[in-house]
């Protein structure tokens, strides 16, 4: 008898469908409310948002709702003759919902105040940012929020124009109260304003209030980040309305921050010219930017994701290479050991969040290439959140990113192949290297970047040379091929010395500086010109390299590569110990 045969089957994808969202009778309270006023508790029944099942970002909402009717029934019935109660969706109740809730405990006087004011009459993304500003600053300045509150320009009505301003204030007051008295002066600053249409997210409207003259090309650098890190991530941009205010108000040793309801930048940065802080601009709105999908996660990743978008952000714009922006860690090797070190926000110690961070996607995106990086991207930020947008969202950390980029085999959004088997294998095994590199500290360094080209010193246009190259501790001091981080000034110096013999007119000579460390990525690009003159023979030029006097220098290999003309005239090598 000939052995039994297996049948040979190919398996297909289980399409699950989800269970719906729980409905009203599951919120607290509800069913109390059935008890002692069924007509309200008809009403919230009915309303769109809660007829079609409640989400976890609409039930604080819906609850809210249930608790006025239940203990502030002038304010229920107020709210009730709001056209957008019954909105088809709770995205944009939920903030001034939960909000009112919160000012309700605080100063019950103040919330049927807000409620009757023009701002409320028909909800606008703008509106929004005011009303979660108004609740922010009444849960962390009481104070301040009634002294707000009671301003002239505020206590008879927030219209929808000054709703734009009011926005602003909960982080204004954190970070510079000082200054919330000149916002509500409404004749002292400029609100320049530009709608945009988003491929995914749709119209999306953009301000930049100052109190000061600036740069007109500052909204089109908002404009450009929006739109590329929406186009970056893949998913709708989550937010209707972005403000950036130029001034000072945001935490120290920081040039900008994001507070959810707004963006502020420094007002040095809002300029156009040939400085380092006009320079800087674009990354820097593009890193706070991206802070409207990262936010919520652990500190590396919410910095390096942000980080990485603002490198990609300007590799768009200006064609900026993509290399880490910020100096190595100096504090800790790893990220598993910075999470353990728990440094404050204030610290030296918390820019590795970001050195770190940054490495790790850039080595992912290095490793994987464009497309499944991209797909890996979307797929962690996607585990992030949840239904409802940014308010209600999940911790993540490096659990996360090895789940979304070892998932690159299969398109969850098609339910289709991407990869095959081999390739698929390499995927992930390279998603395995990338994380024991940078978050475990298990893995080598990959310095396959490194330029490990000959030095070809010769200056041909002044028929000169690159004569000798070394990095000393101060500007004229001694050739070193290494020193501790405790012998380290404000700066280390290289030093060229070159020699030229030629006739004729004044000659510019053009170099560049790229400095790399032992990780294997560059982490500072510079640039300087030489002028040779036929009444000379050559000269010295020192350079200032490393962190600089605000960092530590990071213990390792350093090399530092000049070029002229695309060819390595100089290379320095040296170490640096703890």
């Amino acid at each position: 008898m000939a052995p039994a045969t297996t049948p040979t089957w190919t398996p297909v994808p289980a399409t699950l469908t989800p269970p719906p969202p729980p409905g009203y009778s599951s919120l607290r309270n509800a069913q109390h409310l059935e008890q002692t006023n069924s007509v309200a508790a008809r009403i919230i029944r009915a309303l769109p948002w809660v007829a079609d099942g409640v989400s976890p970002a609409e039930q604080q909402a819906a609850e809210s709702l249930i608790y006025f009717a239940t203990t502030e029934q002038t304010l229920f019935w107020d709210l009730t003759e709001k056209p957008w109660l019954a909105a088809d969706s709770s995205r944009q109740l939920s903030p001034v919902l939960n909000g009112l809730d919160n000012i309700l405990s605080l100063d019950p006087a103040a919330v049927e105040k807000i409620v009757s004011m023009p701002f409320l009459d028909a909800l606008e993304a703008p509106d929004l940012a005011a009303m979660e500003s108004l609740a922010r600053l009444a849960y962390t300045d009481l104070s301040a929020f009634r002294g707000i509150m009671a301003h002239p320009n505020i206590n008879d009505g927030i219209t929808d124009e000054e709703a734009k301003v009011v926005a602003l204030l909960w982080g204004v007051n954190l970070k510079n109260p000082g200054l919330v008295n000149t916002l509500l002066d409404f004749s002292r600053i400029t609100l320049e304003q530009r709608t945009i249409d988003l491929p995914l997210a749709g119209q999306v409207t953009l301000a930049i209030v100052r109190t000061r003259p600036g740069a007109g090309r500052s909204m089109d650098l908002l404009e450009h980040s929006v739109r590329a890190t929406e186009d970056f991530i893949g998913e709708p941009f989550p937010k209707q309305y972005v403000a950036l205010l130029f001034e000072d108000a945001v935490p120290s040793s920081y040039t900008g921050t994001n507070f959810g309801t707004h963006l502020v930048i420094l007002p040095k940065h809002d300029v156009n010219d040939d400085s380092h802080e006009s320079t800087a601009a674009g990354h820097i709105i593009a890193h706070e930017v991206a802070h409207y999908y990262w936010s919520g996660a652990d500190n590396w990743l919410d910095e390096g994701a942000a980080e990485f978008n603002a490198a990609y952000s300007e590799r768009i714009r200006v064609g900026r290479p993509l290399i880490p922006d910020n100096y190595p860690c100096a504090a800790t090797a790893s990220i598993v050991e910075l999470e353990s070190r728990n440094y404050l926000r204030d610290s030296s110690g918390f820019r590795c969040n970001y050195a770190h961070g940054e490495r790790l996607f850039l080595d992912l995106y290095r490793s994987l290439g464009d497309a499944l990086f991209r797909q890996g991207y979307r797929r962690l930020y996607l585990a992030t959140g949840i239904d409802g947008g940014d308010s209600s969202r999940s911790k993540a950390s490096i659990y996360e990113v090895r789940a979304a980029f070892k998932s690159n085999t299969t398109d969850t959004t098609t339910n289709t192949n991407t990869t095959n088997g081999a390739a698929a294998e390499a995927s992930n095994a390279a998603v395995d290297r990338v994380i024991a590199r940078w978050y475990d500290g298990a893995e080598s360094y990959d310095t396959g970047s490194l330029d490990n080209s000959p030095v070809i010193a010769q200056l041909p246009s002044v028929n000169g040379w690159i004569d000798r190259a070394y990095v000393a501790l101060t500007e004229q001091g001694r050739p070193v091929t290494g020193f501790s981080t405790s012998e380290a000034g404000d700066w280390v110096w290289l030093t060229l010395d070159y020699s030229y013999d030629f006739s004729g007119s004044l000659q510019q000579l053009d170099f560049e500086v790229v400095e790399y460390f032992e990780d294997g990525f560059p982490y500072r690009r510079d640039t300087f010109t030489v002028e040779a003159e036929s009444s000379y023979i050559g000269g010295t030029q020192w350079l200032s390299v490393g962190p600089g006097p605000e960092q530590d220098w990071a213990p390792g290999r350093h090399w530092v590569y000049v070029y002229h003309e695309g060819r390595k005239v100089a290379e320095v090598e040296f170490e640096v110990t703890p």
